[in-house]
């Protein structure tokens, strides 16, 4: 029987993009690390669903990113008893509210931020397993982060902040074999609902993007795909980058 690949931990895995990234990880020979905040029936249903490499198995770990001690402790348990993780991809992210940035109050900034302040201590904890194996670390931001829209000042900076860091990680880094990199989606079709069918600020956006666009709506199997791609073999020169999928808008 065929080795397993590298064992990848997903953060945000029940998600509706990560769920897809832990199909394709695992459909090509990944042992996954199903990561979700609280929801573990989801992620244990998910572990559950995913097509087991030979001679391996997926997991499921549980943690908020935002508090780092509990973070370190999933991780130490998660590598005791399942062994270290080779490659970490984040597509964890709570819902950011559209609001101006007059209208900012601190409830407002913490919410803003709390995806950027749980990549931290995600990619601390993991940090010396990846050393070990020269290993990748991919996390998905947003074209917001540099497409500017009114109302989603507070929603793109959070996620420009994650994707700095992500970038500088992998300057650091670079020297122990470690690679970073960001997939950037627009608007992604999911087939569910979504905040530009609840949100006003949100629609309008995606009024604007249908202008720019000359693609079809990239998909979470094209996320997926390119995510594989980072991990694998054939992007061992690719690190510090940020690869956007926006059907072809410029943002």
């Amino acid at each position: 029987a065929a080795l397993p690949g590298r064992r990848v931990l997903v953060a945000g895995a029940t998600g509706a993009i990560g769920t897809v990234i832990a199909h394709e990880l695992a459909a090509h020979g990944h042992p996954v690390a199903v990561h979700c905040r609280s929801r573990r029936d989801a992620a244990e249903r998910l572990a559950a669903s995913l097509p087991a490499p030979a001679g391996a198995t997926h997991a499921v770990v549980e943690a908020d990113l935002v508090d780092a001690a509990e973070v370190d402790a999933a991780l130490a348990l998660l590598a005791a008893e399942w062994g270290d993780v080779d490659d970490l991809v984040n597509a964890a992210w709570p819902a950011v509210p559209s609001a101006t940035v007059a209208d900012a109050d601190d409830a407002a900034l913490d919410a803003a931020f709390a995806g950027a302040r749980g990549h931290v201590p995600l990619c601390r904890a993991a940090l010396p397993a990846l050393r070990r194996a020269r290993g990748a670390v991919v996390f998905i931001g947003g074209a917001l982060s540099t497409r500017l829209h009114p109302g989603l000042g507070l929603f793109g900076a959070g996620k420009a902040a994650a994707t700095a860091l992500t970038h500088v990680r992998a300057l650091e880094e670079g020297a122990h074999g470690v690679r970073a990199n960001v997939v950037s989606p627009g608007r992604v079709a999911t087939g569910d609902g979504d905040l530009a069918e609840s949100d006003p600020t949100f629609a309008a956006l995606d009024e604007i993007g249908a202008l720019r666009r000359v693609l079809p709506l990239p998909t979470p199997q094209d996320i997926a795909r390119t995510v594989r791609w980072l991990l694998g073999p054939d992007a061992t020169a690719v690190s510090g980058q940020t690869i956007s999928l926006a059907g072809g808008e410029r943002v």
